[in-house]
């Protein structure tokens, strides 16, 4: 397959992948929600570190630290993020998940993970190691990508 084969098949999955997230995390489902996808994956990000400042989780997140920091005052409201200027230089600010939001987060990583085994029962164990290869291939691509 030729390159620019390969990136077209990548970017028209994209937006496959986008919407299975939707779909398994609930975003856009009439169902209640502890968070929204954006919330739920900045605090997977929040939970790799101690704190992390905004600057930098914006980057790690690909998100303008202006929406990020709307997004990230809901959850400090919400008590799953806590704030905290640094004592050094008053500009940065840190950013960290709270004891409350590791718990939710965790309740919420069960919930999604049991939708994906119930929906991945069908899979027999060749087309589950098959899907495994590839998504640990996908990550690498992604590495070497940004």
């Amino acid at each position: 397959m030729e390159d620019k084969d390969l990136a077209l098949l990548l970017l028209e999955n994209f937006n496959m992948f986008d919407n299975l997230i939707k779909s398994i995390t609930g975003s856009g489902m009439k169902k209640i929600q502890k968070f929204t996808s954006k919330q739920f994956f900045t605090l997977e990000q929040l939970k790799k570190y101690e704190k992390i400042e905004l600057k930098n989780l914006s980057k790690d997140l690909y998100v303008s630290t202006s929406s990020l920091c709307i997004l990230l005052n809901k959850l400090v409201d919400a008590g799953y993020v806590f704030r905290e200027d640094d004592p050094r230089d008053r500009r940065n600010t840190f950013y960290g998940i709270t004891e409350d939001g590791k718990a939710v987060l965790a309740e919420e990583e069960d919930r999604i993970a049991s939708l994906l085994v119930a929906n991945m029962s069908g899979f027999d164990e060749k087309f589950k190691k098959s899907l495994e290869k590839s998504l640990m291939v996908l990550i690498k691509a992604a590495e070497k990508l940004y």
